[in-house]
């Protein structure tokens, strides 16, 4: 094999590894490409053109397989858990029995006989009698409004009645003297005739006498008239006497109904308007109880019939009630109608507007299936229950009917010999369940 031989004809040829020493020709470094002492980055530059060996490829990290395993093994765990540790729950049989269903509905405290009392008049209160609480008889003072103008007015009102009284004595004295006038007209036209038949008077006399009679009848319905326009005038007087004096009455506020005052919303010194409410009277014995139901249950309701009431603000025991009147009249919003409810007596602290719950009991019925109403459930708005079967919660749909206290008519959807949880919280489809069975 022929060598490369540079310019001068030395042979360049490289040596192939394992030749002796003394048959390689070595090339002298250049000095910049020496290193100062110390520096390591240049120590382990590869020279230009160098060629990298190529790196061994890389195994999946043990780390990866380690976090898979463990991630299968909590999943597994929390499987089990879930599905197959049984839960403890409280469980019912279902089964069939009496049932007495009720109506249950909210109502407020309200009052037949009320009224707000307040002035037709406007004014400022210069006189307020009564408070909160005080009770109260018909026609007793309450409030007192201002009224000076009112008593100017009336004064001025009886003078011009007094002046048109002496006006209609007057008249009448001017009609008693138009009548002697014509009283003696009449008999001097008497003579006159008579005189006249005898030829001992002319005849211009008798026509001055019979022009004298025609005076007086004149000058006595003219009496008269002054005597019908002076009374009419009086009367007309006194018309605005009595009108000054009913409007200086309407300034003495008295109460109209015999009552407890529940609310006072105006002060002394306040000023009234008519139609503003100074006080607000309740009579305590047209009290009742105004619930509402759903209008499903009106023909279910009769006047008489017993109900219970509860008020929710207070730990009275249940007040006995009557049906007084069932409203004829359903919400178009709600659906639900009025009952006013008689309560036999009135809690210890009353208030109108207070709140409470009327229980009406209903016919009782045989052979019903009945739940709490704790194992309700509802999902999207439709009732249901989580029954169990083989150890396995599952929910069920139902119908629902009636409400008897804390039991609630299923309609559909339940069988006898069913068993479903009667406090189901947290509870989700084929979870294990203990079958510790315990009756509400």
């Amino acid at each position: 094999m022929s060598g490369k031989k540079d310019s001068q004809g030395e042979d360049v040829t490289p040596q192939r590894t394992g030749e002796p020493d003394d048959k390689k020709t070595v090339s002298p470094m250049p000095l910049a490409s020496i290193a100062p002492i110390g520096d390591r980055s240049r120590e382990t530059s590869k020279p230009e053109g160098a060629v990298r060996p190529p790196s061994a490829p890389r195994r999946p990290g043990r780390t990866v397989v380690l976090l898979a395993v463990g991630l299968l093994a909590i999943t597994a765990i929390l499987l089990s858990i879930r599905y197959l540790v049984p839960k403890p729950a409280k469980l019912m049989p279902v089964g069939t029995g009496f049932f007495q269903a009720e109506l249950k509905g909210p109502g407020t405290l309200d009052a037949i006989n009320k009224a707000n009392v307040s002035s037709s008049l406007q004014g400022v209160i210069t006189a307020l009698h009564v408070d909160r609480n005080d009770v109260l008889r018909k026609g007793e003072i309450i409030a007192e409004i201002s009224a000076d103008d009112l008593r100017a007015q009336i004064g001025v009102a009886r003078a011009s009645q007094e002046a048109a009284r002496k006006a209609v004595e007057a008249a009448y004295a001017d009609s008693r003297r138009a009548e002697a006038t014509l009283a003696n007209a009449r008999s001097t036209l008497a003579r006159e005739m008579e005189m006249q038949r005898t030829g001992a008077s002319s005849r211009s006399a008798l026509e001055a006498a019979q022009t004298a009679v025609q005076q007086g009848e004149a000058d006595l319905s003219k009496a008269q008239s002054f005597i019908r326009q002076a009374e009419a005038q009086e009367a007309q007087a006194a018309a605005t006497v009595e009108m000054n004096q009913a409007q200086l009455d309407k300034s003495v506020i008295r109460a109209p109904i015999d009552g407890v005052v529940v609310a006072r919303d105006l002060n002394l010194g306040d000023v009234v308007s008519p139609g503003t409410a100074i006080v607000e009277l309740v009579d305590p014995s047209s009290i009742v109880l105004t619930a509402r139901f759903d209008e499903s249950a009106i023909a279910s309701l009769s006047q008489g019939q017993g109900v219970k009431i509860t008020f929710n603000s207070q730990g009275e025991l249940p007040i006995d009630g009557k049906v007084l009147r069932i409203g004829r009249e359903v919400d178009t919003e709600t659906r639900e109608f009025t009952v006013d409810i008689t309560p036999q007596r009135l809690p210890s602290n009353w208030a109108i507007g207070q709140r409470s719950t009327a229980v009406i009991a209903i016919e009782g019925r045989s052979d019903v299936i009945s739940v709490p109403a704790s194992a309700i459930v509802r999902k999207d708005g439709h009732p249901g229950v989580w029954a169990v079967a083989g150890g396995r919660a599952a929910w069920r749909p139902v119908e629902l009917g009636s409400i008897g206290g804390n039991l609630v008519e299923v309609r559909s959807g339940l069988n006898k010999g069913d068993v479903v949880m009667t406090d189901p919280k947290r509870v989700y489809a084929f979870m294990p369940v203990a079958r510790s069975e315990s009756r509400p």
